[in-house]
């Protein structure tokens, strides 16, 4: 992507929206879809996270191709000390880490409407 490239400021305006500023996330990563970071937020290496979160998301596309689900729009991951919805948008992808203990259901549904799925 190019620095005039305007996916690359829907992205940046995703990155200010409430829903990923809240409480709930303790850390924020966004990239294009090779893993160039484009910003990131809290204690996290944003750098590495996103180039990570970059191949899981396009290996997951992938895979719901192949499986007739259609392309990847979101996926959450929990971990004992960690959860994370990993989400597709447009040319990028977003990553927001979350406290597992907390439902994720509904800040998925917020993310989507801010994604307008």
């Amino acid at each position: 992507m190019k620095a005039n490239d305007p996916n690359l400021i829907s992205l940046a305006h995703l990155t200010r929206s409430p829903v990923v500023r809240s409480a709930e996330v303790s850390a924020m990563v966004v990239t294009d879809r090779t893993g160039v970071l484009i910003e990131s937020s809290g204690e996290i290496d944003g750098e590495t996270a996103g180039a990570v979160y970059a191949v899981a998301a396009g290996d997951l596309d992938r895979l719901g191709e192949q499986l007739g689900l259609g392309p990847f729009q979101r996926a959450s991951i929990t971990g004992p000390t960690s959860a994370c919805i990993v989400a597709i948008h447009e040319d990028g992808v977003m990553a927001m880490q979350l406290d597992p203990r907390k439902p994720i259901a509904a800040m998925e549904r917020k993310l989507d409407g801010v994604l307008r799925r």
